[in-house]
């Protein structure tokens, strides 16, 4: 009797391990759901972001390239094949859209040379040339700490031009006034010589004299 709850025992240990497997292997969807959508770095700087552009643009996340990009007719089709690999594999941290039609204006790269871990800290020649050609400016912003708004901003003016957002200036330091220039009288000055003696030479002497006393 006890030898067949042994050899039972064992039999329930083996079916379950194999039901593991089964399970792990042949299960279609073995997915979990993430904590965060963001990193934290990501999501602080999509905070600032958004209070840069104030409403100018859209700010769009985790974009394929080949939804903003697409291929010239006259690419043959070895070309056209390698190109569509790499647009299809390569995503963008933010792109900038015009909020009315939204069209693209830029593309936005998080670099963080201390985290490769969801971040371009190695430049990519094949995106900044596909944008390049393409007439998009590609943007790289650096990560690093005390990062201002007014930092995200001017960043984005160097690259996106005059057309786009322009940064607020930043005062540093103590403004220096500008020089004065002399406040001219409105009367001509009459040179002492050419007053007329008004007071005798007498009396000034007598003034001066009860000045003195």
């Amino acid at each position: 009797m006890e030898v067949l709850i042994l050899v039972l025992a064992v039999l329930v240990v083996v079916a379950a391990f194999l039901a593991s497997r089964f399970m792990s292997h042949g299960n279609p969807f073995p997915f979990s759901k993430k904590s965060s959508l963001f990193t934290q770095v990501e999501r602080s700087y999509l905070n600032m972001l958004e209070q840069a552009v104030k409403g100018k643009y859209k700010v769009m996340n985790r974009v394929k390239m080949a939804d903003i990009l697409e291929l010239k007719s006259n690419v043959d089709a070895k070309s056209r094949i390698a190109a569509s690999v790499k647009l299809n594999a390569k995503y963008l941290d933010f792109v900038l859209c015009d909020p009315d039609d939204m069209s693209i204006v830029a593309a936005v790269d998080l670099v963080n040379n201390n985290s490769k871990d969801g971040h371009k800290a190695v430049p990519d020649w094949f995106v900044s040339g596909a944008f390049e050609a393409a007439g998009i400016p590609y943007v790289r912003m650096k990560i690093k700490a005390g990062y201002s708004i007014a930092d995200i901003q001017q960043g984005l003016a160097a690259k996106i031009g005059q057309s786009g957002l322009k940064p607020e200036p930043i005062l540093k330091g103590t403004v220096k006034k500008s020089p004065t220039r002399p406040i001219r009288p409105l009367q001509p000055v009459v040179e002492a010589s050419t007053l007329p003696s008004i007071i005798p030479e007498r009396g000034i002497r007598s003034q001066s004299t009860a000045m003195i006393h």
